[in-house]
């Protein structure tokens, strides 16, 4: 039976190699939580941008909003959280691709 497409989708977004680079994102978000009640907190968000390194660089390229204001904030975090959903989905189709299933490699050689 196969699984219906929003459920392959979120199973492969939250699946097993995913949630542990999910964590490693929410790890690395810590420093960004805890940035304001610190005096310097100008490098917070390095490590969650070098995770999420090659998406959101490329969603953080148009800047239309200037300044600290809650819309560029919004977007900043927003694209953040877009890049590592999209990383942990990549990541599951890789596990997926590498891994195989073994009930369709039974059915294709008999």
């Amino acid at each position: 039976m196969r699984d219906s497409r929003p459920r392959t989708l979120v199973r492969l977004t939250f699946a097993n190699p995913s949630l542990v680079y999910l964590g490693l994102v929410a790890a690395a978000a810590l420093p960004m939580v805890f940035a304001s009640a610190t005096a310097d907190s100008s490098f917070a968000a390095v490590w969650i941008l070098l995770i999420t390194a090659p998406t959101s660089m490329l969603l953080l390229l148009p800047d239309f909003a200037n300044g600290d204001s809650g819309l560029a904030s919004g977007y900043f975090l927003a694209a953040l959280t877009l890049s590592a959903l999209f990383h942990s989905f990549l990541l599951g189709l890789a596990y997926r691709g590498l891994r195989g299933n073994p009930a369709q490699q039974a059915r294709t050689t008999t």
